[in-house]
């Protein structure tokens, strides 16, 4: 059995489609199947009951998946310290943000200290949909991460710290009716679709969407499936978000981020798995003041 079996199992355990495990892999279909029958072969026993446009996982195969997740991981971490050697560094610090977000201070400040400090880690920097993000950071995969407040959902596995306060504005396109008015307030878009995110994706945003206040009666709402999309529906002119001011879409002359009263601050945070191993992430986080 070799990694890149492995590899393939997991995605199929995962997704519970053979297709979406090869797409996501970049691979073909039949080659996937052959490898995940390769493994099938030699454990001589089976992994998944194949059904017309399904499979689902067998008693045998949920109890390797789980042990498998684990090893994937260690072996992720292990290729990564090696490289880091391999490289002339002394160790490697994971460190993931939100897709989208600039590394604005107080981030690129603690980043440029912290190498100042211990040139010889290596920092790997990693941009992930907000979901992915905690599941990253909850499976060791990531050491530490950018975000903010809302997005930490169990504090009893995620521990944070608050590092900056950041501007939220109601981002519109740059050919809307009042993208150049002033004084404007919410309650002037509510004629206008605003952009969400899907519960699994961000339980806050799904919530919150619109900023503060209950849905009014002329209320639109889209539903995105990541942030990713999110963003192109806003480029594409669907409808209207609010984002915090160090968004990378600041920078796109198709937009407009509008100063709106009313619209609370982004807590910005660094955030890490409680019982994180990793010694490095300590002393990356010393790198920050730590605001009420």
């Amino acid at each position: 059995m070799n990694f890149s079996q492995i590899k393939c199992f997991l995605a199929a355990a995962e997704t519970l489609s053979f297709t979406r495990a090869a797409d996501r892999l970049y691979l073909s279909q039949p080659v996937l199947s052959r490898q995940i029958a390769a493994m099938e072969e030699e454990l001589e026993f089976r992994l998944f009951t194949r059904e017309k446009k399904a499979v689902k996982l067998t008693p045998a195969g949920e109890v390797f998946a789980e042990g498998l997740r684990k090893l994937a991981v260690d072996y992720q971490s292990l290729q990564e310290k090696a490289h880091a050697v391999s490289q002339g560094f002394e160790g490697s610090l994971s460190v993931g943000m939100v897709e989208g977000q600039l590394i604005c201070p107080p981030y690129s400040d603690a980043l440029r200290t912290f190498h100042e400090k211990y040139p010889d880690v290596m920092v790997k920097l990693s941009s992930h949909g907000l979901a992915e993000l905690l599941k990253k950071l909850e499976d060791e995969e990531l050491d530490m991460a950018f975000g903010a407040t809302f997005n930490v959902t169990d504090e009893e596995k995620i521990a944070y710290q608050k590092v900056a306060r950041t501007k939220n504005y109601l981002v519109v396109p740059a050919g809307h009716p009042k993208a150049n008015d002033k004084d404007l307030r919410l309650e002037d878009f509510d004629g206008d679709a605003y952009l969400s995110l899907s519960e699994s994706e961000s339980q806050f945003i799904a919530d919150h969407v619109g900023g503060s206040r209950p849905l009014g009666s002329s209320y639109k709402k889209l539903v995105a499936p990541d942030i990713g999309t999110l963003a192109l529906w806003l480029e594409a002119g669907y409808g209207v978000f609010v984002l915090n001011g160090n968004h990378a879409l600041r920078n796109n002359p198709n937009l407009r981020f509008l100063d709106i009263p009313g619209l609370a601050e982004t807590t910005e945070i660094v955030m890490w798995k409680r019982g994180n191993q990793n010694p490095l992430g300590e002393a990356f986080r010393e790198q920050f003041e730590e605001i009420e």
